[in-house]
């Protein structure tokens, strides 16, 4: 199967991006993590970023502001960004997918969410 197309995963807690990451190592894909929300803009624009994993509660810049930078910037428009959140009401969801978010799933996470929903960013 043809993974092409590295994925960014942005969370403030080690353990979320670890099992993110082995979840999309084992589906044969290419993925770097941070847990500085301030260095995502830099690192999207140094390297071929297809995906976004990117959590909305992180100290500093939170993921609805990283959403923005990323999708008011010219260069990353193609980016696709799935939010993954502990936030669960409507408003949550409803702000990050008009403020231009591929998709969002809810922590705790379904494995096979997560697979499905980067299988589909991937297209």
């Amino acid at each position: 199967m043809d993974n092409s197309g590295k994925i960014l995963i942005v969370d403030d807690i080690s353990t979320h991006l670890l099992l993110l990451q082995t979840i999309l190592h084992d589906e044969g894909y290419e993925t770097e993590i941070t847990s500085d929300s301030s260095k995502v803009i830099d690192l999207l624009l140094k390297n071929e970023y297809k995906v976004v994993l990117l959590d909305i509660m992180m100290p500093g810049m939170d993921g609805f502001q990283v959403l923005e930078k990323i999708k008011a910037n010219k260069k990353l428009s193609s980016v696709k960004v799935i939010i993954i959140s502990a936030k669960t009401d409507s408003w949550s969801i409803k702000q990050a997918l008009d403020s231009g978010a591929f998709d969002y799933i809810t922590k705790p996470i379904i494995i096979q969410d997560i697979k499905n929903k980067v299988k589909s960013a991937m297209i």
